[in-house]
């Protein structure tokens, strides 16, 4: 009796303890883990203006370059051309040694004396009846060649004296004096500094932006030079009817407006062509992730924020920043700490972390 006595006891006792142990637990404030939000900056489309455009290097051209060739051959006597130096149509460059053209034409000049004596005195037999018409004709054949001769060589002595063609600037001086001038080498290349021209080659996903547009077309031509940027407008001139099948390129040629003194033949330019401009609602490019998706900031249910995946549309977009539908004007979009976030994730909104 004892013994069942001490066991009921025994069970009594472990039945309060237990009842202890969850009367404790049960009443006990216990800590919850909450997992932080993530801290995102958020940002609202601004109104700019956004271009779309092509920039392509280049090299500078004179749109006319003349080179001045020497038509008859011999010393040069004198050379008065020098690099940079402006130069009027007209204006003597050169003198070629003129005296073996000066015999050459007091020979042609004999000759066709003495073939016009011959012509006189024949036609006045055959005026007469004295002189055949086949002797008239072959008089008047060898007078008519003697005086072609005798124009070519006064013809030949003017070229002695090397004219420059057109007005402008001497770009090249290849001549001395001393040296023989040839018709087979230029003594100089003079360009007209004025009217400056880039021919460009431009790929071919670029056609239909720049052949459709070719009249509200803006260009820019930009040169720079030790940190220095200098830079003038352009115009466009022409735009290739067609795409050349080996490079997939078409040309296109732009002339330099404006004060162009600052730009020479030769040197390397940047060409930008801005096919598209247009004032709208946009973002900057650095709202967007790695892989080109982007977030906006959405209420969830509980009165707080949640990241939320936007699909937009592809609209007018530079390389600084993109269109995005008038809709999305009051739209928070993560301009901060978007790598960090997926679709649904609870975020909060701060001035900076």
């Amino acid at each position: 009796m004892k013994r069942v006595l001490k066991y009921i006891v025994a069970l009594l006792l472990i039945a309060v303890a237990f009842m202890a142990v969850a009367w404790f637990y049960s009443t006990r404030e216990v800590d919850t883990y909450t997992s932080p939000t993530t801290p995102v900056e958020v940002i609202l489309p601004e109104s700019r203006v956004i271009k779309e455009s092509y920039t392509v290097t280049g090299y500078i051209e004179a749109e006319a370059m003349v080179p001045v060739v020497p038509f008859v051959s011999g010393t040069i006597l004198e050379y008065y051309a020098e690099n940079d130096m402006n130069v009027k149509k007209d204006q003597v460059l050169a003198v070629i040694d003129p005296e073996p053209y000066e015999l050459q034409l007091k020979q042609a000049e004999a000759a066709y004396l003495a073939y016009e004596a011959t012509f006189e005195r024949v036609y006045n037999l055959y005026e007469k009846g004295a002189a055949t018409k086949q002797n008239y004709d072959e008089v008047k054949a060898q007078r008519d060649a003697g005086k072609a001769q005798y124009d070519l060589a006064q013809l030949q002595l003017s070229y002695c004296y090397v004219d420059s063609p057109v007005d402008g600037t001497i770009l090249m001086s290849n001549g001395a004096v001393g040296s023989i001038g040839t018709s087979e080498s230029p003594i100089a290349v003079i360009a007209d500094l004025d009217n400056l021209i880039v021919n460009l080659k431009v790929p071919e996903k670029y056609y239909l932006d720049i052949s459709s547009n070719n009249e509200t077309l803006k260009v820019n031509v930009t040169r720079k030079v030790n940190g220095k940027e200098y830079a003038t407008t352009a115009t466009l001139i022409s735009v290739s009817p067609y795409i050349d099948p080996t490079t997939k390129t078409f040309s296109v040629k732009v002339k330099l407006d404006g004060d162009v003194s600052l730009f020479r033949p030769g040197m390397m330019v940047d060409v930008e062509i801005i096919y598209r401009e247009e004032e709208v609602l946009s973002l900057p490019q650095s709202v967007k992730k790695l892989d080109g998706s982007l977030y906006i900031v959405a209420e969830d249910y509980n009165g707080g924020y949640k990241a939320k995946y936007l699909e937009l549309e592809t609209l007018l977009g530079d390389d600084d920043y993109f269109q995005v539908d008038d809709k999305y004007k009051d739209t928070m979009f993560i301009y901060r700490g978007q790598s960090k976030v997926l679709d649904g994730q609870p975020v909060t909104i701060t001035e900076g972390y």
